[in-house]
């Protein structure tokens, strides 16, 4: 009588260990998802702040386009591989802190091309604050799409009636360990069509 009641204890024993082994496997299930819905859900929060970017961005070319639709010097939207943390160049500086005051508060009368600087200047310390590690463009570009590699590519013809806008960052479940330099831009946006201006051709 005595030893079937110790069976009985051990056989206890062992079903409850077994369901603490089951329990902790399915928690285990369960916490990765969670992490993975997590991840999910900062990427797509990063994506969109980029996203918006782009647009505020293709509003504020389209409001100045006298001067986004050029494709020469005198467009202060073009953009060429600028990356967060790079020293602004010296006279781009010196121009946007001189436009600064002019495009700001009541009654500013800034002129379109100091507007255009004053908005890239402030475009950039936006697009540093929420894009992790980011690199952008903004060029014209017949064929922003390498169809050979499946990808978008940071090359741009400098050619055609197209200004885009290409945007890049590393994810930040990869931080510890940044994405290659190299790697493709992750958001592409048309921002505004080229056109002749002022005797200069869009193209």
């Amino acid at each position: 009588m005595a030893s079937t009641k110790h069976r009985a204890a051990g056989f206890s024993l062992v079903e409850v260990l077994v369901s603490i082994v089951v329990l902790s496997v399915g928690l285990l299930g369960m916490l990765g998802m969670l992490l993975a819905a997590v991840r999910t859900g900062n990427e797509t929060a990063t994506f969109t702040a980029a996203l918006n970017l782009a647009r505020e961005l293709s509003e504020k070319s389209r409001m100045n386009k006298g001067i986004a639709a050029r494709n020469d010097a005198a467009n202060a939207y073009l953009v060429e591989d600028w990356r967060e943390g790079a020293a602004p160049d010296a006279a781009s500086a010196a121009s946007a802190i001189s436009a600064g005051g002019a495009c700001v508060g009541p009654g500013a009368t800034c002129s379109p091309a100091q507007l255009a600087t004053w908005d890239v200047g402030e475009w950039k310390r936006r697009i540093a604050k929420a894009l992790p590690d980011a690199r952008l463009s903004v060029c014209f570009d017949e064929a922003p799409w390498n169809a050979a590699m499946d990808e978008y590519t940071w090359a741009c013809s400098k050619t055609g009636q197209t200004l885009v806008v290409k945007l890049g960052w590393t994810p930040r479940t990869l931080r510890g360990a940044k994405a290659p330099s190299s790697a493709a831009p992750r958001l592409v946006m048309q921002l505004v069509a080229g056109e002749a201006h002022d005797g200069q051709a869009g193209s």
